[in-house]
Formats: C-alpha cells, sequence, structure tokens
C-alpha cells in the first residue's frame, strides 16, 4: 500500500520537547524552529490555476544582501530548518546558492520545494546540503506537462527538469521526489486530465532515481471556505483509483509511493471534515512563512493583510517574532472558528496541545531521538 504522511511522531523529537518545555506560553516561543520560505513571489512557468498567481503578479524578491542577512538571522535565532517554497520558483532567487550554502555549513537543515528548472544552477549545494528536494511535475510526458505547467518563455522545460533530477538523483546526499498534483479540466487546466499519467509518472520517477513518488490531491478556493478539495468527476477519479493501484507494485526497498492524507476523500468526491475544538495554534509557535510581500503565520494565510505579522524586509526576524503585529494575529487566531480549511496540521495540533498540558503537570512525555527536523 503507499504510504501516508505522519506527522505526529515528528513532535516526540528531544529537540522540540525541549523546545515545549522551554516556552511559556503566556508569552509563546522565543523564535520559529522552521521557516518557510518564498526567496521571490517570481516564477519562469504559467500553470493555469496557480492559486499563487496574483502573489507573482508583483515579482517582488528579497534583495540578495537581505536573503543572506536573514540567514545569519535564522542561525543565531535557533532555527533548526528552512523550507525553500514558493509563493514563486525559490531557487530563480541569485542569491539562493549563497543562502544554502550559508545554512548548510552552519547545520539549519535545507528543504526544497521546486519546479526543478534552475535545479543545474545549484545542483553541487543541493546535493550537499538539501535534506529533501520535491520536484513539482504534474506529468510523464511533455506532451501533457507543456499544458498544466508551460513556461513564460514558450519553449517546453519538460526535458531540461528530468536531465535536472537524473544529475541530482546520481550526487545527492538528501532525498528526491517526484510530485504528482491530480489535475482534471475542473482545475482549470484547460481540455485534459492528466490521470492517464498517474502510473507512467511513477514509473518515470523511479527510472530517474527519485526515492519517492507522492500523489497529491488538489485543492481550490471558495466563497464559503479556503483551501477545499477539488471535485472532480467521479468517472475519471475511478480511472484514477486504478492508476493509483498499480504504482504499488513499483515500491522497492530504495523507492517510495506515497499517498497525501486527504487523497482517498478527494477520489471519493467528498470534503474532508474537519472540526477543530481548539483556540489556539501551537504549530504557529513552531513554524512560520517568510515571503517578500510579508511574514505571515503559515502558508494557509500567505498574501491575507490580516494574517500577517510582520516584513522582514527592513526587520529582522526576532523583531517581527516579538512585534505587537504577530502578537495581534495570534490573539486573533482561532482555529476552531477562523481556520475552517482542512489543515495539514490539525492533528499536530492536537498532539501538541496534549503534550504540553502533560509537561505543565509534570507528567513524563516519550521522548525520541532526531530523525526529522521538518516538524
Amino acid at each position: 500500500m503507499p504510504k501516508k504522511m505522519n506527522l505526529l511522531g515528528k513532535i516526540r523529537q528531544k529537540f522540540v520537547i525541549d523546545s515545549l518545555k522551554s516556552t511559556d506560553w503566556s508569552r509563546g516561543s522565543e523564535a520559529p524552529l522552521i521557516v518557510e520560505l518564498d526567496t521571490t513571489e517570481a516564477c519562469d512557468l504559467a500553470c493555469p490555476g496557480c492559486i499563487s498567481q496574483d502573489i507573482m503578479a508583483t515579482n517582488n524578491r528579497f534583495s540578495n544582501d537581505r536573503l543572506l542577512e536573514m540567514a545569519e538571522e535564522f542561525h543565531e535565532q535557533g532555527v533548526r530548518g528552512v523550507i525553500l517554497i514558493g509563493g514563486g520558483e525559490p531557487l530563480a532567487h541569485p542569491a539562493v546558492g549563497d543562502f544554502m550554502q550559508y545554512l548548510g555549513e552552519n547545520d539549519i537543515h535545507i528543504g526544497i520545494t521546486t519546479n526543478g528548472t534552475f535545479i543545474h544552477r545549484y545542483l553541487d549545494v543541493i546535493a550537499r546540503h538539501a535534506s529533501w528536494t520535491r520536484v513539482s511535475m504534474d506529468a510523464a510526458t511533455a506532451k501533457t506537462f507543456d499544458v498544466l505547467r508551460p513556461s513564460k518563455a514558450g519553449a517546453s522545460k519538460f526535458d531540461r527538469i528530468v536531465e535536472n533530477m537524473r544529475a541530482l538523483a546520481k550526487v545527492k546526499r538528501g532525498k528526491l521526489g517526484f510530485s504528482f498534483l491530480v489535475q482534471t479540466p475542473m482545475d482549470g487546466s484547460g481540455v485534459i486530465s492528466n490521470i492517464h499519467e498517474i502510473y507512467d509518472a511513477a514509473v518515470l520517477a523511479r527510472d530517474i532515481g527519485c526515492d519517492y513518488f507522492e500523489v497529491k490531491p488538489s485543492y481550490q478556493f471558495r466563497d464559503d471556505v479556503d483551501h477545499a478539495l477539488m471535485v472532480h468527476d467521479q468517472q475519471l477519479m475511478q480511472q484514477a483509483r486504478e492508476e493509483i493501484e498499480r504504482i504499488d507494485d513499483l515500491a522497492t526497498g530504495s523507492f517510495s509511493v506515497m499517498k497525501a492524507i486527504n487523497l482517498d476523500a478527494s477520489l471519493d468526491g467528498r470534503q474532508a471534515s474537519q472540526p477543530k475544538s481548539y483556540q489556539s495554534c501551537p504549530v504557529a509557535e513552531l513554524r512560520t512563512l517568510v515571503c517578500p510581500s510579508g511574514a505571515y503565520i503559515c502558508p494557509y494565510w500567505r498574501g491575507k493583510d490580516d494574517m500577517k505579522i510582520g516584513d522582514m524586509n527592513d526587520a529582522s526576524l526576532n523583531d517581527v517574532w516579538h512585534g505587537s503585529q504577530r502578537r495581534e494575529v495570534m490573539q486573533y487566531v482561532n482555529p476552531s472558528s477562523v481556520c475552517t480549511f482542512h489543515c495539514l496540521r490539525h492533528e499536530t495540533n492536537v498532539e501538541l496541545l496534549d503534550l504540553i498540558e502533560a509537561i505543565q503537570r509534570g507528567d513524563e512525555v516519550e521522548v525520541v531521538e532526531e530523525f526529522d527536523r521538518f516538524v
């Protein structure tokens, strides 16, 4: 069976438990353990239906000097991991190579979510320092890729990305993943579906030398709720089920097949229900999102002014983290009423709240040694 992501074991790691124990929860944490970072809000692709297209219209990016200053601040504040994400295409930033080099040399783990077009520019530093690199592909052929992930310059980048992944697979120390977002015409992707290529894409991922292939559902933004599962034609979803069942046989000791948490709900054509009974978000004390347009409480609220906790173009991480703007947002956010979408960190929040109560009572809590910093 395909593996599902399990986030709960990560928060039992010693460095997380130590952070929970040292935090005064009336004030909040001293700094995030994980920073998700948009180095730039520009991208070289023009994917139809991109959820960040409004943000990317600005083409904002951190200055080279500011990006490198932030690397130093992350180190000084005890950040344990940085995920390069977007927003835009994170590897499009001209100083990102030096940024990753500094993080790697200072024991800050690096995760990269990328469209893969610029991997060749930073192959050596990614190979040495990235804990994982996940490439968003969504296709097995150039024909389908060029509809779902067209280049702004016009020429197809499918072959270049596959070549980049093959080159990284040969020299990497961390994991390399192939991400496949299930899409149909409902996703604004034109008149095609990529479902018929799920199996072939998994074969391609294994052939490239990837460590895993991940199938993910697509989401939409509706008036009544943000980040809602896309509802697809059920005949297409049955076809998707059959394709996904076939890829089970591709898994080996060195190649995993991953299934996103909400994939089954998407295939069934139902919205995954996720009522929240808690009134605070401890995950937001452990991780945050930093973008050129502002710092936000988390990626679900990227670009939302009422969830903006500061601006790191001209303020330090320490100043933003302990500033009045973040304090007001943290007081405002009540997950039971504000976060009506399906949150990937919901179960983590429930577990964290139980752990915090246990620690405050003086109970012994289970601790495991570090195995994955990206909590």
